[in-house]
């Protein structure tokens, strides 16, 4: 009897072990999906950023000028366009904002047609090759 006692003791123990280890894991942890990037000029750093929220691409950063820093950013809502930013003399600081696609088309494709394949928005919508 004695040893039965302690056998019901101890597998209480283990089942209250059991039942702590239990309530101490946590959630898993949701990260945001890595960045794709693009590198137009070839040189092996990119120029382009593509941050998304794992379904839709929400922001992208580019380097206009190579100088390793964005100098152009996009935003985008459900996939679509909704403005773009741009710092025109590096200063830091936005010069151009754009609300529509056309208007913004049309800067990338007089400023910078090298960008024109990566940020390219027909229709309002930015189809990635990559």
């Amino acid at each position: 009897m004695k040893g039965t006692g302690i056998t019901v003791v101890f597998m209480f123990i283990l089942f209250c072990l059991n039942v702590c280890l239990g309530c101490a894991q946590t959630a898993p942890i949701v990260t945001a999906p890595a960045p794709r990037t693009a590198d137009v000029n070839k040189d092996g750093k990119p120029d382009i950023t593509y941050h998304s929220d794992g379904k839709n691409v929400t922001k992208i950063e580019a380097d206009t000028n190579l100088d390793g820093k964005p100098d152009v950013t996009v935003n985008l809502k459900d996939g679509k366009f909704e403005s773009a930013e741009i710092d025109a003399n590096q200063d830091g600081k936005v010069e151009k904002r754009y609300y529509d696609s056309n208007s913004f088309n049309e800067w990338i494709n007089d400023n910078h047609p090298e960008f024109h394949d990566d940020l390219y928005f027909a229709d309002g919508i930015l189809t990635l090759k990559y």
